[in-house]
């Protein structure tokens, strides 16, 4: 599969409140703020970092072997469809989910469990 960038990281609360996180990166940063489509039962605040994200997670990681609540980094593929393919070609357990209406996520693990979020390259950024 070919990958095209790094497209986020992603940091969990665990039991700090949201606005706390909120406030450290912006005070500390003076990081901008992202708009964040409604991911249910996940809350959280987004992040512009150049032509990257930081994604701050306000639910508790939910301790599966695959855990997309966790702390996570996100790859950008070239193409969803076909990396699909390839994981399944080589056995690699993974999830699906969908993020707003329109933006598939695929989840794995790497050998030593870390999980890492793949998503379609966008044309425009």
């Amino acid at each position: 599969m070919k990958v095209t960038r790094f497209h986020h990281v992603s940091v969990n609360c665990n039991d700090t409140p949201l606005a706390e996180m909120v406030s450290f990166y912006v005070g500390l940063f003076g990081m901008n703020s992202k708009e964040r489509p409604e991911i249910p039962g996940v809350p959280g605040h987004w992040f512009d970092v150049s032509d990257q994200e930081l994604h701050v997670v306000g639910a508790p990681p939910r301790g599966t072997a695959i855990d997309s609540t966790a702390n996570h980094f996100c790859i950008a593929v070239v193409d969803l469809d076909e990396a699909i393919a390839e994981l399944e070609n080589r056995k690699i357990p993974y999830e699906r989910a969908l993020q707003g209406e329109d933006t598939v996520q695929i989840w794995i693990n790497d050998p030593a469990g870390n999980t890492i979020e793949l998503q379609q390259e966008r044309a425009t950024r």
